[in-house]
């Protein structure tokens, strides 16, 4: 089977969805074993084939020739039914080049995450909404080889945040609101270094039939510069599911459609610095067990501001693939 990936960030948010779709599905299972065993395991996995590079004249480069891998064991664990602490660590590898797979992909542990939330400081039943809130540590691997000195380097050990979500249900539909703060921990000054961030991502989910459920959310960070010199104070991201059809076709198999916005920018005023792109994606997924789901999906960029087109992306003829497993314990 041949995977590929040309634009790897879009088709991770892809496998984030898809991942929280599961996530929902297996949450009365993990509920009702947290009660006896307080914890759960969960991984999270997606396989990728990749052209090294669609514009070389080499074929060698041009074809599918390359793998990238991402392991991503997750452990929660829950003293109460209020208390949450969450450890995730993400493992990536490739054999591509360092050069071309970039800090990303170390071969080896890329980065962890651990958190500790305070669920229902408001419940739906006595306040009409449900507020959660936690603190967090995220770590990056700066020793690696290609970060530790090389042309790779990362700026940061890592970030410090403290985060909020407010959720309320509507019969069968809901909305939630997801806010964070975070404070960069610094190892390396640069121009495109970030001082604090706040991330905002407001999400609606609309059941429009028995079988089929509508997705809309943005991913919104807005990043403060370290540097008093940059010609921006600010940049502004958005990582947008503009809507993420779900079909449900019976416990098993389900198949969905997604399409998206992207822009990025960073602390210059150069135009040529902003760069916004559309992208769809279409998958089944199939449950083998309520904790264990696999799901191939297809899809490309369709238009994009910066790669030379008119109209459409020249990655439109392209369309990657990408196979995403999930199981929990």
């Amino acid at each position: 089977m041949h995977l590929k990936l040309l634009v790897l960030s879009t088709i991770l948010l892809s496998g984030q969805v898809y991942s929280q779709s599961f996530n929902q599905m297996t949450t009365s299972v993990r509920d009702a074993s947290t009660q006896i065993l307080d914890y759960t395991r969960e991984h999270h996995g997606e396989i990728y084939a990749v052209r090294r590079d669609i514009d070389s004249l080499s074929s060698n480069d041009s074809n599918m020739k390359d793998f990238k891998i991402l392991h991503n064991p997750t452990l929660i664990y829950k003293p109460t039914m209020d208390w949450q602490a969450m450890a995730t660590a993400e493992f990536k590898y490739s054999d591509q080049p360092s050069a071309r797979a970039g800090a990303d992909y170390p071969n080896g542990f890329y980065r962890g995450l651990f958190t500790v939330t305070r669920k229902n400081i408001l419940s739906e039943k006595e306040n009409g909404l449900q507020l959660d809130v936690g603190l967090g540590r995220r770590q990056y691997n700066t020793g690696s080889e290609q970060q530790a000195g090389g042309k790779f380097a990362l700026s940061s050990y890592g970030n410090n945040r403290i985060f909020a979500t407010v959720s309320k249900s509507m019969g069968k539909h809901n909305a939630s609101l997801f806010a964070q703060f975070l404070n960069n921990d610094i190892k390396k000054n640069t121009a495109s270094t970030w001082k604090n961030s706040l991330e905002l991502i407001p999400t609606i989910n609309v059941q429009l039939t028995e079988s089929l459920s509508y997705l809309f959310n943005d991913d919104i960070v807005i990043n403060l510069a370290k540097n008093d010199n940059t010609a921006r104070s600010y940049s502004i991201t958005h990582d947008m599911n503009l809507a993420y059809l779900n079909f449900q076709w019976n416990d098993k198999i389900n198949t969905y459609y997604q399409f998206k916005y992207e822009h990025n920018e960073n602390f210059t005023r150069d135009f040529q610095a902003q760069d916004d792109y559309f992208l769809h994606y279409i998958g089944m997924g199939y449950a083998f067990t309520p904790k264990a789901t696999i799901a191939l999906e297809a899809g490309s960029e369709i238009f994009h501001a910066r790669d030379g087109r008119d109209v459409f992306a020249k990655n439109v003829l392209y369309p990657e693939l990408a196979l995403y497993l999930d199981f929990a314990i």
